[in-house]
C-alpha cells in the first residue's frame, strides 16, 4: 500500500500551515484526543480527507484487527452524508478501495478494514463494533454522551485516537475539551488542543471576512469567524459575561479572603434534596446601588435541611454563646414553607432554617419563571450597562451552570435534564426575593397563606 501512497501524493490536498500543525501531532502519546476550534471555512473537510487517507494506512502498517473500524461522525447523518462522504471517497487512492456501499455509506479497504459514515443523533444505535479512528465534525452540536457512553469506550480495544473539529456553540463539552488540551497544570496527558480563526485556516481572502463582519452582530462574528467561546443564543443568561461577571469582592485585593466577617451573609437556596444546593453572597453599597458577590457555593447529594444548614453554620457561625448565625439569612425556594426534606409531620424545611438560628426571608408564592430570569439578567447586566451580581472564580459549579443552562429547543422552556437548574434557581431565589418587586415577608410571619 506505501507504494500505491506515492503514485497519488501529488493529486492531495496541500494543508496550510494551521492544519498542517493540527494534523503533525495526530497519534502522538501526549495528543491521543485532538480538539480543533475553528472558525467557519478553516478547511475544516480537507484536514479530514489527510486524517482519513492517514488512519486507512496506519491500520494496514499496524495490522489492526479489522473488527476496529474508522469513523466520521457528524450531528446527523444527513449532515455528515452531505459535507463528507464525496469527500471520503476522494480521500484514499483507488486502488485501495475493495468495495463501496453508498446505502450504509461504508467504504471497505483492501486491508479488510473499513470507514464507516455515521450520524450521532441516535448514538445508542452505533454500540457494537470498536474503533480505530474517530473523526468528530461539528463538534460542538453533539450530545455529550455520544462520546462518553458510547465512541470513548469503542476506542479502548484499538487503544484508537480521535479528533474533534468545529466551530464553538457556547461553553459547553466542546469547551472543556479545549482547556483539557490546552498547556498547564490541568492539561489532560491524552489530549491537544488549537483554537484557530477563518484568517488563520487561509482559505478566505481578508476582504470577505471583513464583508462578514459589517453584517454579522458583534458576538455571532466572534463565535462564527474568530472562533471565539460565546454565550450562546438559547442560553438563558445571555447577559452573564465571563470578563466583567467573574471576580472577588473589594475588599479580596486587601485581605486575600472571599469572605468578610464584618459585613452579613445572604444565602440563596434550592431545597432539591439531589444535590441540595446554596449559594452565599455579601453585598457592597455603591452609591445607593447595592452589588451583590457570590463567594461560597455549597452543594450536598442525597441532603436535607438540617445537613446544608449545618455546614453553612460550619462555615460562617461565629463564636458567639448567643446567637452565633445572626447574620445569616436564607432566601429559599418558597415551596420550603408547605413541605420537608425532613419526613416530620408539621415541620418544614423554613421553619427548620429559623430554629437553628438563621434569619430566612421567604415569597409568599413562586414568581413566574421568565420574571425570575429577567430579573436575574438585570443584575448580570442590566440596559444601561451597569452590572451588579458577580461571582468569585472559585465558584467553578456555578459559573458553569449560568453559561450552559439553555432553554429546551424550541421553547422558552428552562432544560433542567442537565441538572444545572439548582444553581441557577439558588440566585434566582436570591435575587428575586431580595430585590424583587414582590414584597417579602420574613419567616417570622405566615408562609404561603398559613
Amino acid at each position: 500500500m506505501s507504494g500505491l501512497l506515492a503514485r497519488r501524493a501529488a493529486k492531495r490536498v496541500q494543508l496550510t500551515p494551521k492544519q498542517a500543525n493540527i494534523y503533525t501531532w495526530g497519534w502522538q502519546p501526549e495528543a491521543r484526543y485532538r480538539t480543533a476550534v475553528c472558525g467557519r471555512r478553516f478547511g475544516k473537510t480537507f484536514l479530514m480527507m489527510e486524517e482519513l487517507r492517514r488512519a486507512v494506512r496506519l491500520a494496514h502498517e499496524r495490522d489492526v484487527d479489522t473488527d476496529n473500524e474508522i469513523w466520521y461522525g457528524a450531528p446527523t447523518l444527513k449532515q455528515g452524508e452531505k459535507n463528507f462522504w464525496k469527500r471520503a471517497l476522494r480521500a484514499t487512492p483507488e486502488e485501495w478501495i475493495a468495495h463501496v456501499n453508498n446505502s450504509k455509506l461504508t467504504i471497505t479497504y483492501h486491508s479488510g478494514h473499513v470507514f464507516r459514515l455515521v450520524g450521532l443523533d441516535n448514538y445508542d444505535d452505533l454500540r457494537g463494533s470498536g474503533l480505530f479512528f474517530f473523526m468528530g465534525d461539528e463538534w460542538a452540536d453533539v450530545k455529550p454522551p455520544a462520546w462518553s457512553e458510547v465512541i470513548e469506550p469503542m476506542l479502548m480495544t484499538a487503544s484508537g485516537n480521535a479528533i474533534f473539529i468545529g466551530t464553538p456553540k457556547g461553553y459547553n463539552h466542546m469547551y472543556d475539551e479545549w482547556v483539557a488540551g490546552q498547556p498547564g497544570e490541568g492539561k489532560d496527558p491524552e489530549r491537544m488542543s488549537w483554537k484557530y480563526s477563518t484568517i488563520e485556516g487561509g482559505n478566505v481572502p481578508i476582504h470577505e471576512i471583513e464583508k462578514k463582519r459589517k453584517t454579522s452582530d458583534e458576538r455571532t462574528f466572534r463565535q462564527e469567524y474568530e472562533a471565539s467561546f460565546e454565550t450562546y443564543a438559547g442560553i438563558i443568561y445571555y447577559a452573564f459575561s465571563r470578563q466583567h461577571n467573574i471576580k472577588p469582592p473589594p475588599w479580596f485585593a486587601e485581605t486575600g479572603k472571599l469572605y468578610n466577617p464584618n459585613r452579613p451573609l445572604h444565602v440563596g437556596v434550592d431545597f432539591n434534596i439531589d444535590p441540595m444546593t446554596a449559594h452565599v453572597y455579601q453585598e457592597v453599597n455603591v452609591g445607593g446601588h447595592v452589588q451583590s458577590y457570590q463567594i461560597d457555593e455549597v452543594h450536598i447529594d442525597s441532603s436535607n435541611t438540617h445537613e446544608i444548614g449545618g455546614e453553612i453554620a460550619r462555615r460562617y457561625g461565629k463564636d458567639e454563646l448567643q446567637k452565633p448565625l445572626d447574620h445569616i439569612t436564607f432566601y429559599p425556594d418558597p415551596a420550603g414553607a408547605s413541605r420537608s426534606t425532613k419526613a416530620e409531620y408539621g415541620v418544614t424545611d423554613i421553619s427548620i432554617l429559623r430554629k437553628m438560628g438563621f434569619h430566612v426571608y421567604a415569597m409568599s408564592t413562586h414568581p413566574a419563571v421568565r420574571d425570575r430570569i429577567n430579573m436575574v439578567n438585570g443584575k448580570y447586566c442590566a440596559a444601561d450597562g451597569t452590572r451588579s451580581l458577580f461571582l468569585a472564580p472559585e465558584c467553578k459549579r456555578s459559573i458553569a451552570a449560568v453559561e450552559k443552562q439553555s432553554y429546551k429547543e424550541g421553547t422558552s422552556e428552562p432544560d433542567k435534564e442537565s441538572g444545572h437548574d439548582h444553581d441557577n434557581d439558588a440566585t434566582g431565589y436570591y435575587v428575586y426575593t431580595r430585590f424583587g418587586h414582590q414584597k417579602v415577608r420574613p419567616e417570622t410571619v405566615a408562609h404561603m397563606g398559613r
